[in-house]
């Protein structure tokens, strides 16, 4: 056997110590692992990651799948403009392998699962596709067809981006040279597309482990600044320079508009007119725009650099993406003298920062669940998880960025899913929006709601977490089932072991309701059941996002009528009487 190289060593070491501190196998972590390092300069969580897994078995030789539209990770529940132009299309696959060398068997089947797939002429429900490849597979494809679909009309550009990630070092010519099969068979059916496929071997893995995202940003400003003796800034910028600063890699970052609690309407009037504005105006721009604010915990002032650490725009959302989209659409040689308004505030306090986010978002009206991350309630919820070693993650990837463990990182809509299932009894909504859930008003409301105990929160995630875990002990390996009758599991194992009288009674009872009360014999008991039930009502997406399911979970003599034959049911009637079914 050839000795290991150092960077082998070290990446078994630290993959390995960190599989066992996250209670998973070697193999399963190394997924979840090689897609954080690998996608580590897009802005998604790990719950994204785990979301996009789509391994186990008729997987096409892929282990994830993402489809971004303009930088935003797209899943099936995600709202986007249908009929928008010099729209980004990116479509990330990853393959990650512990053995020590890369295969050429790997990438074709990259091949034969594209020419499968993502030819849009394929019909998916096809019974040849669907005997081999997994639902889950065929599901996160589907969202880039739709997608693509939508957008087609706009001629967007469309990336395609494979990741081959093992333990090996050398990568044989034959294993590159199989990637231009699958290069050509892109370009066949997605003419102009961008393709490429890279290779991460062990060393590009301590590359990218070492690698720390840049937390900071500079801004080249067209005057001076008015500055005060906090930090803060008063700016004038270049429209082109304020570009550049809300750019990456000619995408508009939204890592810096996470704590902007608008979402962006292209066809407002409002946006018609700074769209205007910026084609036919002849006055300075920042004369009749109210420009953006953007708060930093540090700015440091060089010549006429501003160096922003962590920058938060958190006012200036439409003026921003207008910006951006006129001038990823002109030449770079145009002249441009028009400046744009710009506020840093200086601010360390996470409570000042929220009011400041809330005030400056004020002047129009703003449905309540639009301003949740700041709201005061999520900062206790953050708070009180800490005191179970839990982190919340209220500002998007701060405990990512900050290296806690995946395991312990609790996101808002996952949170959301949890107390749905269990406290709202509605699993079927749990798992139907799994990114929107909390974009209504009304539904935000009864989740996020002051007058709960903050152990409820805590509770509702600790429960449907014990459920996972003894699903997986169960072996439920089937990723697409699994999602599908999680939250209806949690909904059915917490009423049967609780057994309140009904919602309200949840809520007065569950900060003293013990989660490990559920024990794995009732959990056989209680999985045998549903799963039965779930097959029987069709054992599929439709299942899990209809509403039979989970009434009939909750009439005791529905399951009865339902889990029984007819023929044994009918029998009992007959020897013991109708009133006992």
């Amino acid at each position: 056997m050839s000795e290991l190289s150092n960077s082998q060593i070290i990446m078994e070491r630290i993959i390995k110590d960190e599989a066992a501190e996250q209670g998973m196998k070697y193999e399963e972590f190394f997924e979840l692992y090689s897609a954080s390092q690998i996608l580590k300069d897009y802005e998604i969580t790990y719950s994204d990651i785990e979301y996009s897994i789509v391994g186990n078995g008729n997987d096409g030789g892929i282990d994830s799948i993402y489809t971004f539209l303009n930088g935003e990770l797209i899943k099936e529940d995600t709202e986007y403009t249908k009929n928008g132009r010099n729209s980004k299309i990116e479509v990330v696959i990853i393959q990650s392998k512990t053995s020590k060398s890369f295969k050429e068997d790997a990438v074709v089947k990259f091949n034969e699962v594209t020419r499968d797939l993502f030819n849009i002429s394929t019909d998916l429900n096809d019974d040849r596709i669907q005997k081999t490849y997994n639902r889950n597979l065929i599901d996160r494809v589907s969202i880039f067809r739709r997608l693509y679909t939508d957008l087609m009309k706009g001629f967007p550009d469309v990336k395609f981006i494979y990741y081959y990630a093992t333990m090996g070092e050398e990568v044989h010519h034959k294993v590159e040279a199989k990637g231009l099969s699958l290069k050509a068979t892109i370009t066949s059916m997605f003419t102009g597309a961008f393709f490429s496929l890279e290779f991460i071997n062990a060393s590009k893995l301590v590359e990218l482990n070492r690698k720390v995202k840049s937390t900071s940003r500079t801004m080249e400003l067209s005057e001076s600044p008015i500055t005060t003796i906090n930090g803060s800034y008063l700016c004038l910028v270049n429209l082109r320079k304020y570009y550049d600063f809300i750019s990456d890699n000619d995408s508009l970052s939204r890592s810096i508009f996470e704590s902007n609690v608008r979402d962006h309407n292209k066809n407002v009037v409002v946006n018609v007119e700074i769209q205007n504005t910026l084609k036919n105006g002849k006055e300075d721009f920042w004369f009749l725009n109210n420009g953006v604010t953007v708060i930093t915990s540090k700015a440091v002032l060089s010549g006429k650099t501003l160096t922003i650490e962590n920058p938060q725009i958190v006012n200036g959302l439409q003026t921003s993406h207008e910006i951006f989209n006129f001038y990823s659409q002109i030449d770079e040689s145009h002249d441009e003298l028009r400046n744009i308004l710009v506020r840093v505030i200086h601010e360390d306090n996470s409570e000042a920062r929220d009011r400041i986010i809330r005030a400056t978002n004020s002047q129009t009206s703003i449905p309540p669940a639009s301003l949740r991350s700041a709201d005061e309630i999520h900062r206790d919820i953050e708070d009180y998880f800490k005191t179970y070693g839990l982190y919340y993650d209220r500002r998007k990837n701060f405990y990512k960025n900050e290296g806690k463990l995946a395991s312990k990182i609790v996101s808002i809509p996952f949170l959301a899913q949890c107390v749905m299932s269990v406290v709202l009894l509605q699993p079927n909504n749990a798992r139907a929006r799994p990114s929107t859930l909390i974009n209504d008003s009304l539904r935000y409301k009864q989740i996020f709601n002051k007058k709960y105990p903050l152990d409820l929160y805590v509770k509702a995630y600790l429960f449907v977490k014990r459920v996972e875990n003894l699903m997986k002990k169960e072996q439920i390996t089937n990723r697409s089932d699994f999602n599908n009758i999680v939250y209806h599991l949690s909904m059915y194992c917490f009423i049967n072991t609780m057994k309140p009288k009904d919602k309200n009674d949840i809520i007065q009872k569950i900060p003293n309701f013990k989660v490990n009360s559920l024990s794995e014999e009732q959990f056989i008991i209680y999985i045998r059941d549903v799963k039965k039930l779930y097959e029987k009502l069709g054992g599929n997406d439709n299942t899990a996002k209809g509403t039979k399911f989970v009434e009939t979970l909750l009439d005791p003599k529905k399951m009865e009528q339902e889990l029984y034959d007819p023929f044994i049911r009918q029998t009992l009637i007959t020897y013991i009487g109708s009133d006992t079914f």
